[in-house]
């Protein structure tokens, strides 16, 4: 069936990789008929890194700041996978029940939610990026689906637009003033929007619990534990 070539896709790095044992473990034990679960990690950190069970585990350099350059890997995801569709998670998020990749279509489409009347300082930021401002939110909650065909468009109208790649473009945003699920959220809305299933946040399930790696996995481990 179409939908079962979709991966699952995690960036993370040593600071969070407590957070990813738990989300591993919640991968394992509720997401069923995806493909290949890939974890991309700055090279530095491999020899922390927990161990892992059937994952692909991907050694990237970065070229910036960690928040910059963990934003940079995800929109390469295309080249670590090769699924038709690419299932972004972050590391300190749980699954808090059964999933399937067919739940992340409808009609035949993968699902990308938007939401506007939000609060936020990425309209404007991602406008600088885009050369136009989206009145609406394309990064409400994880995760976060993509078809694997479209990454490297995306990359090659952002080297057209800024005249160098789309990395050295966020290596030099300042103030880590980019953002990847909004920006390409919006050049999607733009350039593909018959390829996706545009839903407010309300019209779809949550299937997933996320958390805030940098609050600490103490004071949320009664919780998480729970799920897992």
């Amino acid at each position: 069936m179409w939908w079962m070539t979709t991966d699952i896709f995690i960036r993370s790095y040593r600071n969070d990789f407590k957070w990813l044992e738990y989300c591993l473990k919640s991968c394992h034990q509720k997401a069923r008929g995806f493909g290949k679960i890939h974890i991309a990690i700055p090279h530095q950190d491999f020899e922390v890194m927990p161990k892992v069970s059937g994952e692909e585990v991907h050694l990237v350099v970065d070229s910036c700041n960690g928040y910059l350059a963990q934003q940079i890997t995800k929109l390469h995801a295309d080249e670590f996978c090769n699924a038709d569709y690419i299932l972004h998670v972050d590391s300190d998020c749980v699954w808090t029940q059964d999933v399937e990749p067919s739940m992340f279509f409808s009609n035949g489409k993968p699902i990308i939610l938007r939401e506007d009347g939000v609060e936020s300082p990425w309209k404007d930021i991602s406008a600088v990026s885009l050369g136009w401002r989206d009145e609406y939110e394309y990064m409400r909650r994880l995760p976060i689906i993509y078809p694997r065909h479209l990454y490297a468009p995306f990359r090659a109208w952002m080297e057209r637009q800024h005249g160098m790649s789309i990395d050295a473009w966020i290596a030099s945003q300042p103030e880590n003033r980019f953002s990847e699920f909004n920006t390409f959220g919006q050049w999607l809305y733009r350039f593909h929007p018959d390829e996706f299933e545009w839903k407010h946040p309300s019209e779809v399930p949550s299937y997933m619990r996320q958390f805030w790696s940098w609050g600490g996995l103490d004071a949320v481990a009664e919780e998480i534990n729970s799920l897992v």
